[in-house]
């Protein structure tokens, strides 16, 4: 699968509002599209409070989340072989900071990307037996590139677009609160403050829903951004009254290491994963064990090895006997 080039079809005019002191002169805007059909865009955009008011209703109930899912990596990953191969696996969150997502081909786990509110990691349960594992409040992109999948876990819950926007978000420095229209005239585009970056989400302007999210770094600079698709109802178990709204089909690129990633999700649900599938410590140890643990937040030139047996949380409480990770 080639990466995915039609990013170029949401540049971004000047007169977007694009600011240098928002936007350091514009680095995420793409180049003007091809010639194509006249688009006729409606004479006004909607309100960014229409807009909060459908993404909150659209995720009402969705907490957490399972779902298999396939995987198809375009591009080289560090610490990991998956290029142009398909694989598949489990998918799992407990919004808004817990992240299981295995990688197994023929029935056998070789990768493990995760995270919960401490930590995230990327275990690789092939040859290597090695596991990498960083905490949130000190990662950065030079971090993240270092272990398998270059996005971050918290990451890929906003490119997912299935959290609701805290109205809060939109009174602090750096929200676009007007939506703006992208120069063809078929997307709005609206910006939120994200984990270090700035959230770029564009949406139809018909169902509102998003179909393309950007996460920019200070300088405007796009550090990865997603296509989404294939949206699905599914039913909420937390609350009954509630169908949240998910794309199942989640096209992720890294500009920066060429890489494309597409994701499928197939019978999504609502229920809620096991503790042990956010448990570092047990999972590094026990249920995928790896000989050495890399610490991410460690100099490249002052590499730390974590010996397993060590644990770096607090172990997560369980009942006796129960070993088996979905």
């Amino acid at each position: 699968m080639k990466p995915i080039r039609r990013w170029s079809v949401y540049a971004f005019a000047a007169a977007s509002g694009c600011s240098a002191a928002l936007i350091a002169g514009c680095g995420s805007t793409p180049k003007q599209p091809t010639p194509g059909p006249v688009v006729t865009r409606p004479t006004q955009a909607p309100s960014i409070d229409a807009v909060v008011k459908a993404q909150n209703q659209r995720v009402d109930g969705l907490s957490s989340l399972w779902a298999r899912h396939t995987l198809r990596v375009s591009g080289k990953l560090a610490n990991a072989k998956l290029d142009k191969e398909e694989a598949e696996g489990h998918f799992q969150l407990i919004l808004p900071r817990k992240v299981a997502i295995t990688v197994t081909k023929v029935g056998e786990t070789y990768f493990y990307l995760g995270s919960n509110d401490e930590l995230y990691w990327w275990l690789d349960l092939t040859e290597a037996k090695r596991g990498y594992f960083g905490r949130h409040a000190l990662a950065t992109t030079t971090t993240v590139d270092r272990f398998g999948i270059p996005v971050h876990p918290l990451d890929l819950i906003e490119l997912m677009a299935i959290t609701p926007i805290d109205e809060a978000l939109l009174k602090k420095p750096g929200a676009v609160t007007t939506p703006k229209w992208s120069s063809d005239g078929q997307l709005l585009w609206y910006d939120v403050p994200a984990r270090d970056a700035t959230k770029r989400v564009l949406v139809d302007p018909k169902s509102l829903l998003p179909a393309f999210v950007e996460l920019l770094d200070k300088n405007g600079k796009v550090i990865v951004r997603a296509e989404l698709a294939n949206y699905l109802d599914i039913p909420s178990r937390s609350k009954p009254s509630a169908r949240p709204r998910i794309p199942t089909r989640i096209t992720i690129d890294v500009p920066r290491s060429d890489l494309t990633i597409l994701i499928n999700l197939y019978d999504p649900e609502t229920r809620t994963p096991k503790a042990v599938a956010f448990d570092f410590a047990y999972l590094a140890k026990t249920a995928y064990p790896v000989n050495a643990l890399d610490d991410l937040d460690q100099p490249l030139d002052q590499p730390v090895e974590r010996p397993v047996e060590r644990p770096v949380e607090k172990p997560v409480e369980r009942p006796v006997g129960e070993k088996s990770v979905p």
